[in-house]
């Protein structure tokens, strides 16, 4: 197992758009948290930032969407507007599991797509050495 744990993913802001549409509040109180709402709730192409930002999440721990629910990823901003992602409840304890310490999310949009990187990083303090450090 490395030190490192990534994952990615695009969307399509249309498709936030759409399901938006079709259905509108229950779709955002199923996958955004509620600080999430509040400063992103009516800003399409941030929600599909952070939205991508989850699914690239679940990618970096293992487990795909399953197993975790969209609001134990949460996707906000620090003061100078860097993302910093906060885990809750199932996301949190697969981390720990994973001995995964630290995360770092990049997030970017075009006028049609949302891209989210996150990066996280494996505590190996108590690792054993293979001998060639």
């Amino acid at each position: 197992m490395g030190n490192v744990a990534t994952g990615t993913d695009v969307i399509e802001i249309a498709r936030i758009e759409r399901t938006l549409a079709d259905f509108g509040e229950r779709f955002l109180r199923k996958v955004f948290t509620e600080r999430e709402r509040e400063r992103y709730g009516s800003r399409v192409s941030e929600l599909a930032a952070r939205f991508a930002a989850k699914e690239a999440t679940s990618k970096a721990l293992g487990t795909g969407i399953r197993g975790i629910r969209w609001r134990e990823i949460e996707i906000l901003a620090n003061r100078r507007g860097k993302p910093i992602l906060i885990l809750h409840g199932g996301a949190a304890d697969r981390a720990a599991a994973l001995g995964l310490v630290s995360f770092d999310v990049s997030l970017t949009h075009s006028r049609s797509e949302a891209i989210a990187f996150v990066v996280a990083l494996r505590d190996v303090s108590g690792a054993i050495s293979n001998g060639r450090d």
